[in-house]
């Protein structure tokens, strides 16, 4: 399991509470800047790389048993051992969107 308090995240939350909050007014523009722009690297990795490793089996799409060693198919991934990305997601959801409004 990944830890939840990685170095990127405290970076990310304390960008985002000196870009939100009277703090330090002085760091907010250039606050908002790095922010928007490590937002625009995950849109960009996420147009590269649109999946990720499943989470429950590993990427590996399946499981083992404990006792006699039986193998049985991730229900997460339906056995693919990937996951579509959160901002992929969004990606799609915003074309998806636009094409159904240009009609």
């Amino acid at each position: 399991m990944s830890p939840l308090l990685t170095p990127a995240r405290v970076a990310l939350t304390i960008l985002t509470v000196l870009t939100f909050s009277d703090i330090a007014p002085g760091l907010r523009s250039p606050a908002a800047l790095v922010l928007a722009a490590a937002a625009g690297l995950y849109l960009l990795a996420c147009v590269a790389f649109p999946f990720r490793k499943c989470r429950v089996c590993k990427g590996m799409g399946r499981f083992t048993s404990g006792m006699f060693g039986g193998i049985r198919m991730c229900a997460r991934c339906d056995g693919a051992g990937l996951k579509l990305r959160a901002g992929r997601r969004v990606i799609n959801t915003l074309r998806r969107n636009r094409r159904a409004n240009r009609r």
